[in-house]
């Protein structure tokens, strides 16, 4: 099994809207190991979707046939910028109707700051040429990424903390999980601060057995 060590340097603000606090869109310091997987290159999805919905189990489930898999990313070092955005209702200029629709005319968007480094694993069975730059977030920002192989890892089995961000349904099958911290982050939730009983690699404390799991998604959004 080959492991890389990931390293993400934000190049744009980086924006994706994790929690809604009124009118403030806030964007969380982790990223969903789905959007980075998309974003390597590793999964696939149509340019054009009427629905808008995703596909994350017909995407993202034939790469465990190929022994692939990409962890969530937690920060190294990061910062917030904040914007503030303004529209306003103008169908009375255009069809000089009055509207009656109470629409706010503000909101603010917390975005991950330029310079904000982050960490992620990848696991691939066979060697894998990743890219140098890849688009993240809504608004498609630019990101640098840095890798190095890890080698002489070694394999135990038995009880152990994995402080690295895990998205549970890709673990939880092979795995006992006995407490953990929760991100809440759509459309899976992230936990981090795990206890757990199984394999693991030392030095990294990541389990062994893990792989895209959807069974607990029923209406992802």
């Amino acid at each position: 099994m080959h492991i890389y060590r990931l390293e993400l340097t934000l190049q744009d603000p980086v924006y994706f809207a994790t929690r809604e606090l009124g009118r403030l869109y806030a964007t969380e310091n982790y990223l969903h190991n789905y959007a980075l997987t998309y974003a390597l290159g590793l999964a696939k999805n149509s340019y054009h979707d009427a629905q808008h919905i995703p596909h994350y189990q017909e995407d993202l489930e034939p790469l465990n046939q190929k022994g692939i898999y990409v962890t969530p990313a937690r920060p190294i070092d990061f910062a917030y910028v904040t914007h503030t955005y303004k529209w306003a209702d103008l169908r009375y200029q255009v069809r000089m109707e009055q509207s009656s629709v109470n629409l706010p005319t503000f909101g603010k968007i917390r975005e991950l700051a330029p310079e904000s480094r982050f960490e992620c694993y990848l696991f691939s069975i066979e060697s894998i040429k990743l890219p140098k730059w890849i688009r993240l977030g809504k608004w498609m920002s630019k990101v640098e990424v840095k890798f190095s192989e890890e080698t002489r890892l070694k394999i135990k089995e038995g009880f152990f903390n994995c402080s690295h961000p895990l998205n549970p349904l890709d673990v939880m099958s092979a795995n006992e999980i006995i407490s953990y911290n929760v991100i809440n982050m759509p459309p899976v939730s992230l936990i981090w601060n795990v206890t757990m009983k199984g394999q693991y690699y030392e030095g990294l404390n990541l389990p062994v057995k893990i792989e895209y799991r959807f069974e607990s998604i029923k209406n992802p959004v």
